[in-house]
């Protein structure tokens, strides 16, 4: 269920004192509660954030929010915290089912074990007489700015229950007006992954309704208050339909939580469902500091565990699916996988991903590779992966969400899932082409099967597809004499069942590569290790959308196929190997870039791609799981994507010990230079700049580099550069 994106086993456990006494959790993070006079408040402190609700009049509501650990009790507000809606009855004449904003009462205080990241997980239960509703709202604190929040619903009715309304977390972040602004992914179109942009919020109510069903349109939000220099930051766990509402009115309110037209889910009497999370947190500062927020918090309280000689591996992606691909029809085959193999490894790739459906004899069987490609099966690659130093990864799309190309490359004997066993034997299975996960027997097969794959070729990686998005409402079944939206249901056993699975194979990287993009949201980010950001490889877009998408999540979770794109929608050699390895992301390298053989792989490109390759492993790696990210261009405090024609990244160590910069003239009409100050840097320290295009050396105070700044001027040939800082 969505609580299990927080796997990490317990360190432990906080004692939890009597009524009006303080919880602590050391210096970061801190739970008062007060259950005298009738009334129940909880104060939540994470960081310098201090959020307060209260039970009040059979309302549980939200008194405020303080970036600075002050609280004004003078000017508390009174808006609900949560929202849930339920029809215990079929009838189709109450559509939305009744609210239940009042008549909840207090039950218990508790605090659950606390885990080896810090994080504190804070329980209050209430009870609903009259509907039947015992519920538990969770909030985990994990030091940063961010809070986590989710509900657990038991139906203690003697019959079924339908949830048709719920915002898991709601309330008002603002009591003042002042013109604010919301930051949000602005396109849905699949290859248009992490378009940020900003928009004024107007008088009134807000509202941002995705109802395309799965799309790149993810619900992650930014708030600036231009009044106060505010920020909130959040988003909801959620990858298909939602809505986030914000209303304009004396400050300003907020609601987030999943859509459907139908009931999102059917409570059986007795059962017990966990929501979809919604994050969020607000922060005082710049929009770099906010950014740092949401990502420490990302870090700390959404990503799963990775072994240390397993995360951020540069990896080789070998496919035929696209027209660019250099192995079509025979050529992907055993033979010439091995000749990429060693391609792979002398260019200083630590990953060999054997992509796209086509290896496999049908769309669906997984565990049977193509006979006259792969006779031997994959064993012998998977081997001579391993003999090279190369991890092995393969791809599959167990899940289902198409059928098959309708045009498929020569030799490709792919096909839609009617073609496979499963599709044959358990036609009730999918709606459509998309594998069910909502019937128990399909989710146990489908999890087996994953399981299969992973023993059977021994995999390292595991690079997980689905193409069932643009599918609208979905399917719906009806359960308890209600029609239910099937998406609720089917993401329950996809997050539990992924979860399983990772925990079961620690030695495995999980990698989502759903429609290329489309499933990178905050619920999905907690049981795979890395997203696959986009197929969307053409310049410059890429580079937008790579630093529209490291707003809400830090940048090396992703991954994305530099290079998969014809020459014309590339730009120069250099740029696309130094992007690959320098903006922040997991690297990727697609087979395009390098030779079919190693007797095409001339020294000086070799010497080439492993300098690249070198410098990740030992600067910039080093660096990633706790770098600073600061956004100069195109995004930044008030600019989306498409702001400016220049990318311009910088990231730093928390201490401002070192660090990098990368530029991409993203344009023929950008101006040729760039003016770059530094914000990661101490100005009362020197530091030695090294730039990459012609490896000098310069050394400068950092105030000098703060204040005055570097101009960036790319020679002809090339429309990037790289420069490293670190103390002299």
């Amino acid at each position: 269920m969505f609580v299990q994106i927080f796997p990490m086993p317990t360190l432990f456990l906080v004692m939890l004192l009597a009524c009006g006494h303080t919880v602590s959790g050391g210096e970061t993070t801190q739970v008062d509660w007060d259950a005298a006079g009738g009334n129940c408040e909880v104060r939540y402190r994470s960081g310098p954030v201090i959020y307060v609700e209260d039970l009040l009049d059979g309302r549980l509501v939200g008194r405020c929010w303080s970036s600075d650990g002050q609280v004004d009790r003078a000017g508390f507000w009174r808006e609900p915290a949560f929202e849930i809606r339920v029809k215990s009855e079929p009838s189709p004449a109450v559509v939305r089912g009744r609210l239940l904003d009042s008549g909840w009462q207090w039950g218990a205080f508790h605090e659950l074990q606390s885990t080896p990241r810090g994080v504190r997980h804070v329980v209050v239960e209430l009870t609903h007489a009259t509907a039947g509703i015992h519920l538990e709202v969770h909030t985990l604190l994990d030091g940063t700015a961010i809070l986590t929040r989710y509900l657990r619903i038991t139906n203690r009715a003697a019959k079924p229950i339908a949830l048709t309304g719920l915002a898991p977390w709601a309330g008002r972040l603002w009591g003042q007006d002042a013109p604010f602004a919301l930051g949000h992914m602005q396109r849905w179109e699949s290859q248009f992954e992490g378009w940020f942009g900003w928009m004024a919020l107007k008088p009134g109510c807000n509202v941002l309704h995705q109802t395309r069903g799965l799309i790149s349109e993810k619900p992650f939000f930014a708030l600036r208050n231009d009044a106060t220099g505010q920020f909130a930051m959040g988003g909801l766990g959620w990858p298909v339909n939602y809505f986030m509402e914000f209303g304009k009115d004396h400050g300003l309110t907020f609601k987030v939580g999943p859509t459907a037209v139908n009931a999102l889910r059917v409570i059986d009497a007795g059962e017990t469902i966990t929501t979809p999370a919604v994050h969020l947190g607000l922060t005082a500062g710049d929009f770099d500091a906010a950014v740092q927020a949401m990502h420490q918090h990302v870090r700390r309280c959404v990503s799963p565990p990775i072994k240390p000689e397993l995360a951020h591996r540069a990896q080789y992606l070998c496919n035929e699916d696209w027209s660019v691909c250099i192995f079509r029809g025979d050529d992907f085959d055993e033979k010439h996988m091995r000749d990429a193999i060693d391609v792979a490894a002398a260019a200083g790739l630590e990953v060999f991903i054997l992509d796209c459906p086509t290896w496999c004899s049908c769309y669906g069987e997984w565990l049977k590779p193509n006979p006259k490609r792969f006779p031997a099966g994959l064993a012998p690659l998977v081997d001579y992966a391993h003999a090279k130093g190369l991890l092995f990864g393969l791809y599959s799309e167990d899940e289902g969400g198409r059928d098959g190309f309708t045009s498929p490359p020569p030799g490709c004997t792919i096909g839609p899932w009617k073609e496979s066993r499963v599709g044959r034997e358990h036609p009730e299975w999918f709606a459509g082409n998309v594998l069910k996960l909502g019937i128990p027997a399909a989710a146990a097969y489908w999890e087996k099967e994953v399981r299969q794959i992973l023993e059977h070729y021994r995999l390292d990686l595991y690079r997980h597809d689905f193409n069932g998005c643009y599918l609208g409402e979905g399917s719906a079944s009806s359960r308890g004499g209600f029609l239910e939206s099937d998406y609720f249901r089917h993401y329950e056993a996809f997050l539990a069942g992924s979860n399983r699975l990772r925990t079961a194979f620690p030695n495995v990287i999980f990698q989502q590569a759903s429609a290329g993009g489309d499933r990178n949201d905050l619920s999905v980010a907690g049981v795979y290790h890395e997203q696959f950001s986009s197929d969307r490889s053409i310049y410059p877009d890429f580079y937008r959308m790579a630093a529209g998408y490291s707003v809400f999540m830090p940048p090396e979770i992703f991954v994305t196929c530099h290079g998969m794109a014809v020459p014309k929608d590339l730009p120069d050699a250099l740029t696309t190997l130094r992007g690959a390895y320098a903006i922040g992301q997991t690297p990727m390298i697609f087979e395009g870039l390098l030779p079919r053989s190693p007797s095409e792989f001339t020294p000086a490109l070799r010497q080439h791609h492993q300098r690249y390759a070198t410098l990740y492993k030992t600067f910039i790696r080093p660096l990633l799981p706790t770098c600073r990210v600061f956004h100069h261009a195109p995004v930044h405090a008030t600019g989306g994507v498409e702001s400016a024609d220049w990318f311009a990244m910088e990231f730093a160590s928390v201490d401002k010990t070192q660090g990098w910069a990368t530029f991409i003239r993203l344009t023929a009409a950008a101006p040729a230079t760039y003016l770059f100050r530094p914000r990661g840097l101490d100005p009362a320290r020197r530091y030695a700049v090294t730039f990459d295009n012609n490896g000098a050396t310069q050394t400068f105070d950092g105030a000098m580099l703060i204040h005055d700044g570097l101009t960036i001027h790319p020679p002809k040939g090339t429309c990037s550069e790289l420069i490293r800082f670190a103390v002299r």
